[in-house]
């Protein structure tokens, strides 16, 4: 099982400077104080913050729409696979490993991505947030990953950048491992102890280095 933001490709930069590109669009400064606000809060949050704090007449849902299209653009057009992911995928399909992709990212956005990198081939199904209509923070999210593996828990393994959506798979029993991302987890990565591994990248080698 692969997150894909963070993990497989290097797409959270594009997320995190998505509301900077409305700012700029409504020629609106970001401060100091505002950057603070900001700083950590998922996309949607920061566009309610944003709307409050210029007293904006769009709604938080027509701004994170707005982010949404810069977003969508980058998977379109300059997101990148994360080093070593391409080569990764394609040993592990030839392994015969069962590989699957779990995002919290709509597919209507991401998928140009996905499409452009070529990246389709390697999984044998893609779940969503939307599709299963769960947050990958709720264990039914898993319940329903581990039946469409169709293998007990203990057997599958989780690769993501969050830790959240890693501590949420371990109760279930599946094996977890934390992904190293710049932006994502490089204040916690040394310091986490709850998954079973953690790799600076997804290589072969490092593969190899847990087991597959």
């Amino acid at each position: 099982m692969f997150d894909m933001d963070g993990t497989l490709i290097d797409s959270i930069h594009g997320w995190v400077v998505s509301y900077k590109k409305f700012l700029k669009q409504e020629n609106l400064q970001e401060t100091l104080e505002l950057f603070k606000m900001l700083d950590g809060k998922k996309l949607i949050k920061k566009c309610e913050i944003i709307k409050e704090y210029f007293n904006l007449p769009l709604s938080q849902m027509e701004i994170y729409k707005r982010c949404l299209v810069f977003v969508k653009e980058g998977y379109d057009n300059d997101f990148k696979a994360k080093d070593g992911v391409i080569e990764s995928l394609e040993y592990l399909k030839d392994k015969g490993y069962k590989i699957s992709l779990n995002t919290a990212t709509k597919m209507e956005v991401c998928k140009g991505a996905l499409e452009r990198l070529n990246l389709l081939k390697y999984f044998d199904y893609i779940q969503t947030c939307k599709e299963c209509g769960f947050l990958k923070e709720d264990e039914r999210f898993y319940e329903i990953s581990i039946k469409r593996h169709g293998e007990n828990a203990s057997d599958i393994l989780f690769f993501d950048d969050n830790i959240l959506p890693l501590e949420t798979a371990k109760k279930l029993g599946i094996k977890t491992c934390l992904v190293f991302d710049e932006i994502t987890c490089k204040n916690y990565f040394d310091s986490f102890k709850l998954s079973d591994f953690k790799l600076n990248k997804i290589s072969i080698d490092s593969l190899k280095s847990i087991g597959l």
